[in-house]
This record gives structure tokens, C-alpha cells and sequence, in this order.
């Protein structure tokens, strides 16, 4: 099986995956324009960082144990 990746219009994008699905192929991903994506990527780095400062006050906290810097740079 053949996987391509296209950028067409929204308009075209809802077309072009029903006549996919009626040939038996498979629509795997339909991505938002770019603006919805820079804004699922702003909201995705803001919760990494909020999970961020939360895991140093908890090792501030001695609740859990942190990676020294030579086992994070063995795991590369």
C-alpha cells in the first residue's frame, strides 16, 4: 500500500477523502489549517512546561529522584 501526503484547499479536503474511502483506501490524517496548528503547538509546549516545573518542585520537594546529567547524556 501506497501513503501520500497532500495539501489541498478544506473545501477539496473533505471531497478528495470520500472519494479515498470509496476506492478502499484509508484516510489516515487531515490536519487543521496552520493557524490551528500553531495554536495546538503553543498549547501542547505550554502543558510540557507546566509538567516541567511541576516534576522540579517535586524533586526540590524530594518526592522524586532526578536523571544526573551523565545518565541523560548515556540515553543519547
Amino acid at each position: 500500500m501506497t501513503t501520500l501526503t497532500i495539501e489541498i484547499s478544506e473545501k477539496a479536503g473533505k471531497t478528495l477523502a470520500d472519494l479515498v474511502e470509496q476506492l478502499g483506501g484509508k484516510v489516515i490524517s487531515v490536519k487543521e489549517d496552520k493557524k490551528q496548528s500553531k495554536a495546538a503547538k503553543k498549547e501542547q509546549i505550554l502543558k510540557d512546561l507546566e509538567e516541567s516545573v511541576q516534576f522540579v518542585k517535586q524533586h526540590q520537594a524530594g518526592k522524586v529522584e532526578a536523571k544526573s546529567i551523565e545518565q541523560l547524556l548515556n540515553e543519547l
